[in-house]
């Protein structure tokens, strides 16, 4: 089920930042999934992309990678193997910045992450990136979730299909 938490705080999505939830304007603001991003393939928004279980994280229409905070990869979505063509159970437990994508170990990218990190906060950061695939280069747009409170994150990949360079 894809409605997960009950966030004491509101609840936004990760990619529209359209409100799903309303909670106490206080409190931390949630990362979500709205339906129209989710793009009708389950009928339940998701509450919170820190915690999408396995049958939900496999159909989502774009890439999830889940790092622990030194960059260890600790998820890794069926849409993200298409992209990258690697298979999610040899990469389990690797760096994403060293030994995944060496090539998003830049400012552009990591050092988002690392931003974030410093806050010492819960946190989200959009922006657009080329990944360098075997296959291929592949401008996607990128969102990062932070939980400080696990130091965790959840990068969200969406390709730019218009914009994809097969060079």
């Amino acid at each position: 089920m894809a409605t997960l938490s009950e966030a004491l705080g509101p609840v936004i999505c990760a990619w529209c930042l359209k409100q799903l939830k309303v909670g106490d304007p206080i409190k931390p603001v949630s990362h979500g999934i709205c339906l129209v991003c989710l793009g009708s393939v389950i009928d339940i928004p998701v509450e919170d992309v820190r915690h999408i279980p396995p049958e939900v994280l496999d159909v989502l229409p774009f890439g999830v990678i889940r790092l622990g905070g030194e960059g260890t990869i600790t998820g890794y979505n069926k849409m993200e193997s298409s992209f990258s063509g690697l298979d999610p159970g040899r990469i389990i437990g690797k760096n994403f910045f060293r030994e995944i994508a060496p090539c998003a170990s830049v400012k552009e990218f990591a050092g988002k992450l690392a931003k974030l990190r410093s806050s010492r906060s819960d946190g989200r950061t959009e922006f657009k990136f080329v990944f360098k695939f075997p296959r291929g280069a592949m401008l996607v747009s990128i969102v990062i979730v932070y939980d400080s409170g696990s130091d965790t994150a959840v990068i969200l990949v969406k390709p730019k299909a218009e914009e994809t360079n097969p060079c």
